[in-house]
C-alpha cells in the first residue's frame, strides 16, 4: 500500500491525457494493465487525518472518532486546545492491526495513527513518521579571532552569532531541552594540502572539545544530516550553508525542525538509516513566505524528502518477513498547497506580467513526473508475488479566499469573545460548537436556528454566490458519516471551491481575506492581517487546501492497482471506504472488524 498524500484524480487523468506523465510510466502502466478507479468518492472530511483514518480502517468517522484535522471532545474544558486528528486514539481496528490480528507480518513506513503512543498503533516493523518538536533556525555567523588547531592536521576558526541573527544557535526540543550548538569555520590555509577552489565547510558540534569530534560537517553544496539522541529519544536535523562570504567572515546557516525519529523493532530504525540516512525534514512553509528561505531552497527540501520517502519503500521492500507494506509521499500535497494557481480570483493569478499560473504549474508538474517515476521504480523492484495498491487521501482546491470563521461569529453577533461558540477547521470545511454553559438549553434551539440561517446566508461580497455548500446539524451529520457523539460540532461546514477556514480568532483581520504566500501581494493590508498571512498553515492560507465533502470533483482523490491477483478492470465508482476490504482480499484475510464496504474488486 502507498498513499500519495494529496493527489487529485482529475489531475492524473488531465497529466496522463496531455503527456505531461509519460505512456511508459507508472500511472499510465497500473492504469494499463491493473484495476483503476475513475472515480473515487472519499469521505466527506477529506483532509489528511481523517481520510487516512478511515482508509486505513474502512470505517467512517462517525465510527473512528476522527471527524476532522482538528476537532473538540464535546465534554472537554472549553477552554483546553483542541483535538488532532494524528494523535488521536481510533475507535475502529486498523487493516494493519487486523491484519497482524490474523498472523500476518505488518511493516508500516511513516503514516497517520501509526506510532508509538499505544500497542494498537504499532506495527510489526515500522518507521513513525517523525514529529516536528521544535524551532527551524537560520542563524547569522561572523568569524571570531579564536582558532583551535586538533593534533596539528585540523584547524578551525571560531563563529559566532551576530546580534541581528534571527536565531540563537540552539537546537531545541519545545518544553523539554536546549543545548547550544558550537559552530567553527573549517580553516583550509592550515591544510597543506589547500586548493583555491575547495568548498567552504562549516562544522557544528553540541560541545566546546573538538578532540572528542563533532557532530556534522557541512558545506556550500550539500545538505548534511545530524542526529542527537537524548532521554532516550532520537531527534533529527538537517543544516544548509545558505550565504557564504569567506572575505568578511560572514555566513548564513539554516537548520530544519528537529524531528522526533522511532522506529521497531531494536535495530530496524538503524538499519533503514544505514540505506537511506537520516530523515531530511519537512518543506519550511512559512519560512519561504517570509523570505527567510528561498524557492530554491524550498523545493530542495521538498525533492530531499521524496527521495528519502522512496528509498524507505525500496529498504523496507528488502527485509525478507513482511506480508502487509505500508509507504508514503507527501510531495505532491505539499508543492499543491503552495503552488496551485488556476483561479482568476487568486491574486497571484497576473503575477510575473501574467506569467506566475504557468510558472507554478510547471513546478507541479514536475512534482507528478517524479512520483511516477519514483512508483515505476517501486513497480520494477516489487518480488514477481507482490500486489501493489497506490491511493491518496484527497485531492485539491484552488483558493482564492480564506473566512476566518470565528472572526465572522463576532462580527455577526454571535459572541466569540465570550465564548459562546468556536469552530475548528479542516481546509475548507469545520465543525462548529457552542458551548452549552453559556447557552442554555431553552436558547439553544433558537441560537442553533440564528446561526444555522446566517452561515447559509453568508455570501460572497463580490459574486453575492453562497460561500457554503453545505451546513449541517447533528441529524444531518448522518446521512454524511460525520456524526459522532463524542466529537462532531453542533453545526459541520463545508465551503464552495476556492475558500479555505480558518479558526484563528483575530479582531483586526476582516473575516474574509483574499491569501497568497508572497507578501509583495499582500503588502497593502494592516500590519495583524499581514501577520496572519505570514504565519498561515498549508490547510489555511494556502493557494490549495483540502477537506471537502465528497462529491467536489477536485478534492476526489485516486485508486491504482497492479499485480498477479489485480484483475484489469476500471471501476466506475469506488469510495475510499473499500480500500482497506480491498487489501484485506488480496492478504486473503478477514476486513478490519468496523470496515462498512466490500472489496472495491
Amino acid at each position: 500500500m502507498i498513499s500519495i498524500d494529496g493527489t487529485p484524480d482529475f489531475m492524473i487523468d488531465k497529466f496522463l491525457e496531455n503527456g505531461v506523465l509519460p505512456p511508459n510510466g507508472a500511472f499510465a502502466k497500473m492504469k494499463k494493465n491493473g484495476a483503476f478507479a475513475s472515480t473515487v468518492l472519499p469521505i466527506n472530511v477529506a483532509s489528511t487525518g481523517p481520510s487516512h483514518i478511515s482508509i486505513f480502517t474502512g470505517a467512517s468517522p462517525s465510527k473512528t472518532g476522527i471527524v476532522g484535522n482538528r476537532f473538540r471532545n464535546n465534554n472537554q474544558n472549553w477552554n483546553s486546545p483542541n483535538l488532532l486528528a494524528f494523535n488521536q486514539p481510533i475507535a475502529s481496528e486498523t487493516i494493519f492491526q487486523a491484519a497482524m490480528r490474523q498472523g500476518k507480518k505488518v511493516m508500516t513506513l511513516a503514516g497517520v495513527g501509526i506510532d508509538y503512543t499505544n500497542k494498537n498503533r504499532m506495527t510489526d516493523y515500522m518507521h513513525m513518521y517523525p514529529n516536528i518538536c521544535g524551532p527551524s533556525l537560520i542563524i547569522d555567523l561572523q568569524v571570531t579571532d579564536t582558532t583551535i588547531n586538533s593534533r596539528d592536521v585540523e584547524s578551525f576558526i571560531k563563529l559566532k552569532s551576530t546580534t541581528k541573527s534571527p536565531s540563537k544557535a540552539v537546537f531545541e526540543i519545545s518544553g523539554n531541552f536546549k543545548i547550544p550548538l558550537y559552530l567553527y569555520l573549517k580553516d583550509r590555509m592550515f591544510n597543506p594540502m589547500y586548493l583555491p577552489n575547495q568548498l567552504t565547510e562549516i562544522i557544528v558540534d553540541t560541545d566546546d572539545d573538538l578532540k572528542n569530534g563533532y557532530m556534522t560537517t557541512i558545506d556550500t553544496q550539500n545538505w548534511s544530516g545530524m542526529e542527537i539522541e537524548k532521554e532516550g529519544k532520537k531527534f533529527n536535523t538537517s543544516f544548509r550553508i545558505l550565504k557564504s562570504d569567506e572575505k568578511t567572515g560572514k555566513f548564513q546557516l539554516f537548520m530544519t525542525a528537529p524531528a522526533e525519529v522511532y522506529g521497531a523493532p531494536n535495530g530496524f530504525l538503524e538499519k533503514l538509516q544505514s540505506v537511506c540516512g537520516l530523515w531530511p525534514g519537512e518543506p519550511e512553509n512559512r519560512k519561504q513566505t517570509s523570505g527567510l528561505i528561498t524557492e530554491q531552497i524550498w523545493l530542495e527540501q521538498l525533492d530531499k524528502l521524496s527521495k528519502y520517502s522512496k528509498n524507505l519503500i525500496l529498504a523496507g521492500m528488502k527485509e525478507k518477513e513482511w506480508d502487509l507494506l505500508f509507504g508514503y509521499f507527501s510531495t505532491l500535497d505539499d508543492v499543491q498547497h503552495r503552488y496551485t494557481l488556476t483561479n482568476p480570483r487568486q491574486i497571484d493569478y497576473k503575477a510575473d506580467n501574467g506569467n506566475r499560473p504557468k510558472i507554478y504549474a510547471e513546478i507541479i508538474e514536475k512534482r507528478f513526473q517524479k512520483i511516477d517515476a519514483y512508483l515505476l521504480e517501486i513497480i520494477n523492484a516489487l518480488p514477481k508475488e507482490t500486489n501493489l495498491i497506490i491511493f491518496s487521501d484527497h485531492g485539491m482546491i484552488p483558493i482564492h479566499s480564506t473566512l476566518l470563521l470565528n472572526n465572522y461569529f463576532e462580527a455577526a453577533g454571535f459572541n466569540d469573545s465570550k465564548q459562546n461558540i468556536t469552530a475548528t477547521s479542516s481546509g475548507n470545511s469545520a465543525h462548529i460548537y457552542i458551548n452549552k454553559e453559556k447557552i442554555k438549553t431553552l436558547d439553544f434551539k433558537s441560537y442553533l436556528n440564528r446561526l444555522t440561517d446566517a452561515l447559509k446566508s453568508l455570501k460572497d461580497n463580490k459574486t453575492g454566490e453562497p460561500i457554503f455548500e453545505l451546513v449541517a446539524n447533528q441529524q444531518q451529520q448522518k446521512e454524511y458519516g460525520l456524526y459522532n457523539a463524542e466529537y462532531s460540532g453542533d453545526l459541520f461546514v463545508s465551503c464552495k471551491p476556492g475558500y479555505s477556514i480558518s479558526d484563528k480568532f483575530l479582531p483586526e483581520v476582516n473575516f474574509l481575506v483574499q491569501n497568497s504566500f508572497d507578501p509583495k501581494m499582500f503588502e497593502n493590508e494592516n500590519q495583524a492581517t499581514k501577520n496572519f498571512l505570514l504565519n498561515g498553515t498549508m490547510n489555511e492560507t494556502g493557494r490549495g487546501v483540502h477537506g471537502c465533502i465528497a462529491t467536489l470533483r477536485e478534492g476526489q482523490p485516486i485508486f491504482y492497482a497492479i499485480g498477479p491477483d489485480v484483475p484489469k478492470k476500471e471501476i466506475i465508482n469506488m469510495y475510499s471506504l473499500q480500500i482497506a476490504p480491498t487489501v484485506a482480499k488480496l492478504l486473503g484475510i478477514q476486513p478490519p472488524m468496523n470496515a462498512e464496504l466490500k472489496s472495491g474488486f
